[in-house]
């Protein structure tokens, strides 16, 4: 799991772009998982550990995704 410091940006507009992009990699993570899953490359406990963290991490994207489009005013 690649968590986002957002300390380290200095511009919001630059730390929204990253956050994007972490929500885009997240979303091709799950999708990958589900597929692993599917061929048996992985038991159920392992996918449904490691879809739990992903999902965790999602909804914190979007959470923070939501309070930056906020903060610069995009819509």
């Amino acid at each position: 799991m690649s968590k986002i410091d957002l300390r380290r940006f200095k511009d919001v507009k630059e730390a929204f772009k990253a956050l994007k992009k972490r929500r885009r990699e997240i979303e091709d993570e799950l999708s990958s998982l589900k597929s692993k899953f599917e061929l048996g490359e992985i038991d159920e406990e392992e996918y449904n550990r490691r879809k739990y963290e992903l999902e965790r991490e999602f909804v914190e994207i979007m959470d923070r995704l939501i309070q930056l489009r906020y903060i610069i005013g995009e819509r």
